[in-house]
């Protein structure tokens, strides 16, 4: 008798934490915290594009927006991405705003001195937008070098990540102080 209580036990228990939900799926976050004038209804809006630069497959563009009715204006830094598979195109742009363009920029700088030092352990170092997009470097000690990639957020379960080297960090860099002289 002991032997079934325990058996159905043991199958209950089984059975009940077979049951528990998956997390929730995380819907996209806003991509920046000063977009106002994007987001505004009942009115005219304007969005220019000027294309600042390219690192490898990404478009860097400064973005500005204005609202029709009252003159206001914002710009921030577009990161625009675009992939094609067998069955669509897709082109999506996310958004990094001044304030924090000049903290990326500032981040950067830091890991680009930190590769120029000699390291004889692992070491790893991330900065995240707002918008989810996530710069980084990691030193593979096996390999004895560091290896620095971006990684865009596109769907879910997919992640884009883009790989390159130290001396492509600083042509990075480069085109982000650029685009920062621009807002």
């Amino acid at each position: 008798m002991k032997r079934i209580i325990v058996l159905i036990s043991f199958v209950s228990g089984i059975w009940a934490a077979a049951q528990i939900a998956p997390p929730p799926i995380q819907r996209s976050s806003p991509t920046s915290r000063g977009l106002t004038i994007n987001s505004r209804k009942g009115t005219l809006i304007e969005k220019k594009i000027i294309n600042v630069g390219k690192f490898k497959t990404l478009n860097i563009q400064k973005i500005a927006t204005k609202d029709a009715s009252d003159n206001s204006s914002e710009t921030f830094l577009g990161i625009m991405y675009e992939y094609e598979t067998f069955d669509e195109i897709s082109k999506k742009t996310l958004t990094v705003d001044k304030n924090e363009l000049g903290k990326l920029i500032q981040a950067l700088h830091t890991v680009e001195q930190k590769e120029n030092k000699k390291s004889n352990q692992e070491t790893k170092y991330k900065f995240i937008t707002m918008s989810n997009i996530e710069f980084g470097s990691v030193y593979r000690e096996k390999l004895s070098s560091w290896v620095n990639y971006i990684k865009i957020p596109s769907s879910h379960y997919n992640q884009s990540l883009l790989e390159f080297s130290k001396e492509e960090l600083n042509e990075l860099i480069g085109i982000l102080k650029k685009a920062e002289q621009e807002l």
